[in-house]
């Protein structure tokens, strides 16, 4: 039997600034791999680019992991799609019915954010990979009232996309789901990687929707093509030519913002 490497020990804190900040100095303090922080609510949740994440308290499940996976860092973000996969794992382990991924780290229901996953991460002093802190924020409790003005529009909840009430011990239950989930998966990574890339592209809206490439610069129309088979995204712009995105953003038509 497989000793369980994630989740094996867990901090419930009541407030955090982030937990992914709570974790990066946990680890940079030596804590083991595998662990498990969750808050009830975030001061200063983040998400990509900087942006924050609405963490209302005991609302949604506020968490991070701890892991020092031996990869070169510009594999991380493969990482980060081998994670979109666990958390659609537990989700549907926990309600019976699976969501979606938006590339490469948003979890979509309906057509709206339901959660979303931030994976940062530290390198020794001679360039190699230390650890990685992986963030899950995902929205749990809220109906559209709890959501400021700007989101009600763009984000939904567990509650609302199963359209019932939920127990409230509904978020240590989603947690533990989550946190076994991942460490299936971490025990395979990466050796696995055929079968959490079918599940990816099988999970992924991305996929064949008209996007917007989103630079520092500039906001680019294409088509997504396909998933290649290390996470990234392929893209065909509108004169004919292609390219691969091994991160950044994308805006898909008639999700959130790009309609």
């Amino acid at each position: 039997m497989v000793q369980q490497i994630i989740g094996r020990e867990v901090i419930h804190l009541k407030h955090v600034d982030s937990t992914n900040s709570y974790l990066m100095q946990q680890a940079a303090d030596g804590a083991e791999e595998g662990l498990a922080v969750i808050a009830h609510r975030q001061t200063a949740g983040r998400g990509r680019r900087g942006r924050s994440f609405q963490s209302t308290e005991g609302l949604g499940l506020y968490m991070s992991v701890l892991v020092r996976p031996h990869l070169p860092a510009i594999d991380v973000p493969e990482l980060t799609a081998w994670t979109a996969v666990a958390v659609c794992n537990g989700i549907e382990a926990a309600f019976g019915k699976r969501p979606q991924v938006k590339w490469i780290n948003d979890i979509v229901a309906d057509g709206r954010k339901l959660g979303g996953i931030l994976t940062e991460m530290a390198l020794n002093p001679d360039g190699t990979l230390s650890h990685v802190v992986i963030g899950i924020g995902i929205n749990v409790y809220h109906r559209r009232r709890d959501f400021a003005p700007e989101l009600q529009d763009m984000a939904i909840s567990i509650a609302q996309w199963l359209d019932r009430d939920l127990h409230d011990k509904t978020r240590e239950y989603l947690a533990h789901c989550i946190l076994r989930a991942l460490d299936d998966m971490y025990c395979v990574f990466p050796t696995n990687r055929s079968s959490f890339l079918r599940r990816y592209r099988d999970d992924c809206v991305t996929i064949g929707q008209l996007i917007r490439v989103i630079t520092p610069d500039e906001s680019i129309p294409a088509v997504a093509e396909d998933i290649d088979d290390r996470f990234r995204l392929r893209v065909r712009y509108d004169d004919g030519s292609t390219a691969t995105l091994n991160a950044g953003e994308v805006s898909v038509r008639g999700l959130w913002d790009y309609i």
